[in-house]
């Protein structure tokens, strides 16, 4: 990816993540720093979101495992509900899609095995909601 595309699209993310209420920054390393940092990294309540940001006019993009390494190692070091992220912004009309990850290992990411975005925050949104209106009132 172009490293002017790709800053780009980090850049768009952080509006995009911000507009549904995140904090959210945009990490400007090199893939080739050995430090554990996503590109994009959001909290909102106690979600921390660290995310492998990529953008294309192919139907599908592969992330290699190093990449993801680093976004899971990114999230070991904080205490809050962390979720790995790929975020690809499909340019040929499909818009931005995630895929969540768990495992360090090679991924692709296409239409078939990703959400859209906006489904993926509103549902990240709904369940924060939920765990909150679940917790016990405490009497102080």
């Amino acid at each position: 990816m172009n490293k002017t595309i790709g800053r780009n699209a980090e850049r768009e993310l952080v509006k995009l993540l911000m507009h549904y209420g995140f904090n959210a920054v945009r990490i400007p390393t090199s893939n080739s720093s050995p430090n554990p940092l996503p590109d994009v990294f959001a909290t909102k309540g106690n979600i921390l979101l660290s995310i492998e940001v990529k953008s294309t006019w192919q139907k599908k993009v592969k992330v290699e495992e190093n990449q993801i390494r680093k976004i899971l190692d990114f999230l070991k070091m904080f205490p809050m509900e962390g979720r790995a992220l790929i975020a690809v912004k499909f340019k040929g009309g499909i818009g931005w899609r995630v895929k969540e990850v768990e495992l360090a290992k090679e991924e692709e990411v296409n239409e078939e095995n990703s959400m859209s975005l906006e489904d993926y925050l509103l549902n990240l949104q709904s369940n924060l909601l939920q765990s909150l209106n679940r917790r016990p009132y405490q009497i102080l």
